[in-house]
């Protein structure tokens, strides 16, 4: 109970901190102007919009889809696309830079999929993984480039580029280590167990050391046996980078802002950086990055806060719409457990 009332309050509090951040930067905003921006964007392309991200949250299901088939799993493409929209949603509730997810993907996967829980929390830490590495490129990419345009008044120097590229060494250092020893995570989590007091040894069942253990035998498998399907996974995240670069233009030319290169990596940059804050949705944060960035470039605040509020009506749509599919998929598994409910009775009789 203490556990779960420690994290209760420390949501609690990175949620008052998001509102707070919200109201500081969102109190300079002329709203009447505010609405008249967003009155212009329309019904129509409003659902348009919606429509797009719908389809491309479904595709990227893509990167998790291929590693199951490299792993010898075969799982229909609409039906991944279904457990990982699921996932997208827990995430964006979620505290945390966009995870929270994984676990209902994991549990998905397997009760719902068949799939083994090895291959399954395999599949979905690998994915995960290659995003996480490929996000940090692309944001340490971003951040450079806006330091050599000067777009920021900072300038670039080494110092600046070695701290830029210090979180890209975490997830490398990560693959490198599962790729070189394989299971050194369940070490690291079944040392950690051996120094919790006595009643807190429960926390971390032995079914779930079993499976994280047998996960990571499968990524070292993979990353020993298959670099080639790693390779092509990093290169699916980096087209389904692209797609989110498209999508956020789209979003500015919705709204009517017009940027030039480094002033749209700034925003980009800017809304990536506050989405990795551990506040749900980067409630707050988001909206500050945006209103900043539009400060910056000597353009009107109350674009960059438009910009969100689109950002964030689209996800209320997709939020509503991975409710709903969590909903169906689990009125489908009463549904099983009755029907075999009613065999089992039938053969007893």
């Amino acid at each position: 109970m203490k556990v779960r009332f420690n994290r209760r309050w420390l949501d609690g509090a990175t949620l008052l901190l998001g509102l707070l951040l919200l109201w500081l930067f969102a109190r300079q905003i002329n709203w009447r102007e505010e609405f008249v921006l967003l009155g212009q964007i329309g019904p129509v392309p409003f659902l348009i919009y919606v429509a797009i991200n719908c389809a491309i949250a479904l595709f990227f299901a893509n990167r998790w889809w291929l590693l199951l088939r490299g792993m010898g799993v075969r799982i229909p493409f609409g039906r991944l696309a279904v457990y990982r929209l699921i996932g997208a949603t827990i995430s964006l509730l979620t505290p945390g830079p966009q995870f929270g997810g994984e676990p209902a993907q994991v549990w998905l996967l397997a009760r719902r999929g068949g799939v083994a829980s090895s291959q399954a929390i395999a599949s979905v830490a690998l994915d995960r993984l290659l995003e996480l590495t490929v996000n940090l490129a692309f944001l340490v990419a971003g951040i450079l480039y806006t330091l050599w345009t000067d777009v920021l008044g900072a300038a670039l120097d080494i110092r600046a580029i070695l701290l830029t590229l210090l979180p890209l060494v975490l997830p490398l250092l990560l693959l490198f280590g599962l790729w070189w020893r394989g299971r050194f995570l369940t070490g690291a989590v079944q040392g950690l167990a051996e120094r919790l007091p006595d009643g807190w040894q429960p926390l971390i069942p032995l079914g779930l050391l079993r499976s994280l253990a047998a996960g990571e035998a499968h990524i070292h498998d993979i990353l020993r046996q298959n670099p080639r399907l790693v390779v092509v996974g990093g290169m699916v995240s980096v087209v389904n980078w692209l797609v989110l670069l498209v999508d956020f233009w789209l979003a500015t030319r919705l709204i009517g802002m017009e940027l030039n290169p480094a002033q749209f990596i700034g925003f980009v940059v800017a809304a990536r950086i506050a989405i990795l804050l551990p506040i749900p949705a980067g409630l707050g944060a988001l909206e500050a990055s945006q209103i900043i960035a539009a400060e910056r470039f000597g353009l009107n605040p109350a674009l960059g806060l438009a910009l969100v509020l689109l950002f964030r009506a689209r996800d209320v749509a997709l939020a509503l719409i991975g409710l709903w599919l969590a909903w169906r998929e689990r009125v489908a598994r009463k549904k099983v457990h009755i029907f075999e409910g009613a065999i089992d009775d039938h053969t007893i009789e």
